[in-house]
């Protein structure tokens, strides 16, 4: 939250240097994770409330550029799933999510200008690029744990030389569209949008499993509890050592559904009637 608070009074601090045609406002909304934990995109289980600011700067009534920050929560659980497999594999993560986005709107009928056939609503599409921090944790007994310094999948371990620990800070590239309306000085706004990120570790599950065994020897009895939970796992007779944990030839996704509420510091009529205005003195 302090981090949130801190970046909505820089972008106040950013609107007040840049006060022509811009807006500062809040979000909220859900987050959901689309990966292999969810593979089958049930919508809308495991969705999370997620919030944030924005700072919108509009070019024209056609182009605005929009800078957002986005806290939220991303999970999923095996044992929630209707495959059979999944049921078997009993993995589960949840993750903080932390999201820094610029973002580049186009609207597609001329909105909240003084032109004639201006609009006082619109749909639009956007894309742009984001940063975002996500470290997926698990829970045992109550408490949760971060999976990324565990190496669940043996990372670190002689079992997977060469194989380094992966980041929880990536880039990512939001894209999607929405609908959007004036009323006097607030905007309002509704979206749908998804992320296409480059790491396959949201969840913490991406290859195949390791010795269950010598995971632990070298990396703790809790990443071999972590890496592999179900019960068959834990048989000596059903080894899981080098099956699928995981697919690794995707990507993970997450995505945000939101509506928005903005206020207008300064309007386009503002702008041109100081144009016009400085026509006529010379």
């Amino acid at each position: 939250m302090s981090r949130i608070t801190l970046l909505f009074f820089a972008l106040l601090n950013l609107a007040g240097i840049r006060a022509q045609v811009s807006e500062l406002g809040i979000t909220g909304g859900v987050t959901y994770y689309i990966g292999d934990l969810n593979p089958t995109r049930h919508y809308p289980k495991d969705t999370k409330l997620a919030y944030g600011v924005l700072y919108r700067y509009n070019f024209s009534d056609r182009y605005a550029i929009r800078l957002q920050a986005l806290n939220g929560t991303l999970q999923a659980y095996d044992n929630r799933s209707s495959d059979s497999l999944q049921l078997l594999r009993d993995l589960h993560f949840r993750a903080r999510l932390l999201e820094f986005s610029a973002l580049l709107e186009v609207n597609f009928r001329k909105y909240r200008s003084k032109d004639k056939d201006s609009k006082k609503w619109t749909p639009f599409v956007f894309a742009g690029l984001a940063y975002f921090r996500a470290a997926p944790q698990a829970e045992l007994n109550g408490e949760w744990y971060d999976l990324q310094p565990l190496g669940t999948e043996g990372q670190g371990t002689t079992a997977r030389p060469g194989s380094d620990v992966y980041t929880v800070d990536n880039i990512c590239i939001p894209f999607g569209a929405g609908f959007k309306w004036n009323v006097g000085r607030l905007d309002f706004q509704v979206e749908w949008g998804l992320r296409r990120t480059y790491t396959d570790y949201l969840d913490d599950v991406s290859g195949t499993y390791v010795d269950r065994d010598q995971l632990a020897f070298e990396n703790g009895p809790l990443a071999a509890t972590f890496a592999d939970p179900s019960v068959l796992g834990q048989l000596p007779e059903y080894p899981n050592e080098d099956r699928a944990r995981g697919d690794p030839d995707t990507r993970d996704w997450y995505q945000y559904t939101g509506l928005s509420v903005t206020y207008i510091i300064s309007r386009f009529s503002d702008c041109e009637e100081q144009y016009n205005w400085m026509r006529k003195r010379r």
